[in-house]
């Protein structure tokens, strides 16, 4: 049988080297391992918390279809009716909308994380794990005290490692966003990033410029947003 000799200078790849490829192969895929579960955990948490805050903002906007437009800061009979100090108490306001409490806190909160609660319970029905009982301590996100339903880009709740250049912080009670300030994400959550519920029941991930853009747009000249202080 008649055999075509291979053209000058071409040749097959021999055992010893396809052996010599796959162990780089393998020392390259050994390495990148170490990052990829610390990847998908931090993914896993910021998806977690963009639907918690879907949750929220959800529950906002049944509690304003039942009161006449108005979120719990300006409905009297609201236990956050005109309250600049407590944010859990807006989120408890909403306990029937929001249904479980365990929403409000963020995965990637992990100072909090050990103070999660169970329910929405009051009074004698209260117990050591309820809202009422733990406060702030199992609450992740800020509650604005000027959104309005009316005005659908205005923040409503959002990550609460936030940093401000602003004056007006009350005692740091909550944060004046507006569009003379500077607004930023600490690099505690969200790898210095972090999410924002709008007040038509959107929810974004954003970045801090992307936060300071949206800020100047929002379509109000000041948002307070009530952080869930401690003692």
């Amino acid at each position: 049988m008649r055999t075509i000799p291979h053209p000058c200078g071409q040749r097959g790849i021999s055992l010893l080297e396809v052996a010599v490829a796959i162990a780089l192969l393998g020392v390259i895929v050994m390495m990148l391992l170490p990052a990829l579960p610390r990847r998908s955990k931090h993914g896993a948490a910021r998806i977690k918390c963009v639907m918690n805050l879907k949750q929220i903002a959800l529950g906002y906007r049944v509690f304003a279809n039942d009161h006449d437009d108005k979120f719990p800061f300006l409905v009297t009979n609201s236990l956050a009716y005109g309250n600049v100090t407590q944010a859990w108490l807006h989120f408890q306001a909403m306990s029937n909308e929001c249904g479980s409490a365990k929403i409000l806190l963020c995965p990637a909160d992990r100072e909090r994380l050990k103070d999660m609660t169970a329910d929405f319970l009051t009074g004698p029905t209260s117990t050591a794990l309820s809202l009422s009982s733990k406060s702030n301590r199992a609450v992740s996100f800020t509650a604005s005290l000027d959104a309005d339903q009316t005005l659908p880009n205005v923040i409503l709740s959002s990550d609460r490692h936030l940093l401000t250049t602003s004056t007006n912080l009350d005692g740091r009670v909550f944060l004046a966003l507006s569009n003379v300030t500077t607004t930023a994400w600490t690099k505690s959550q969200h790898d210095g990033a972090g999410n924002l519920a709008l007040s038509d029941g959107s929810v974004q991930q954003v970045t801090s410029s992307a936060l300071a853009s949206h800020i100047r747009q929002q379509g109000i000249a000041t948002n307070r947003l009530l952080l869930p202080l401690l003692p």
